[in-house]
């Protein structure tokens, strides 16, 4: 029996594309004939060596992560420039968020389980009223770590006393739904909110 829903956020609940935030900020670059889009993507979210790393995992700041950025790149544009470049790349999936209403309506606990930032996240809890209908946040930038290390996971049961087999776990990226398996969390990876739906319908109505 499923006590708990745990989701991820991107491409899940808020859809989104990251390709545009190096597009966007190739345009603003006063070195243009020694970096490429796609070069400015891999230097910020290769996910092992990518500047998002320590971003998202709480051990660079805010200010830090843009100055590296806006030096390296010779960026010609300020903070509050930046934020709506970085921002503005969500969008909501209301299937997904009706079923969240849903699984509260019938008062089943829904966490959040993300590998996020600071920027991106006091812009989502602005934008996306659907969020604050979670019981708990682990956020990767708070607690210290990230999808798929094992402590991230570990985090669910120090805030809920519960059998690993009574979490269900929803995610986009297969390595994070298979890491979760691992730790004994059964899971999907998502595709569309019919997924979800099939696992309410023979596990919980």
């Amino acid at each position: 029996m499923i006590k708990l829903f745990v989701f991820d956020l991107g491409n899940v609940i808020l859809p989104f594309e990251h390709h545009q935030i190096a597009d966007k900020l190739y345009e603003t670059s006063l070195v243009k004939d020694r970096c490429t889009p796609d070069g400015i993507f891999r230097f910020l979210f290769d996910f092992e060596r990518g500047l998002i790393n320590d971003y998202e995992t709480g051990r660079m700041p805010t200010h830090e992560f843009f100055k590296k950025l806006k030096q390296k790149y010779k960026l010609e544009l300020e903070l509050d420039e930046f934020k709506d470049i970085w921002n503005d790349i969500f969008d909501e999936d209301p299937a997904v968020s009706q079923i969240i209403l849903y699984l509260k309506s019938r008062g089943y606990p829904i966490f959040l389980l993300s590998n996020t930032n600071e920027l991106h996240f006091s812009y989502i809890m602005e934008r996306f009223p659907i969020i604050h209908h979670f019981d708990e946040w682990i956020l990767s930038f708070e607690v210290g770590t990230k999808k798929p290390h094992g402590r991230i996971y570990d985090i669910i049961f120090e805030k809920r006393a519960l059998e690993r087999h009574e979490v269900f776990y929803i995610d986009d990226i297969p390595e994070y739904v298979r890491a979760a398996a691992g730790y004994g969390i059964p899971g999907i990876v998502f595709r569309e909110a019919s997924d979800i739906w099939r696992v309410i319908n023979e596990n919980c109505i």
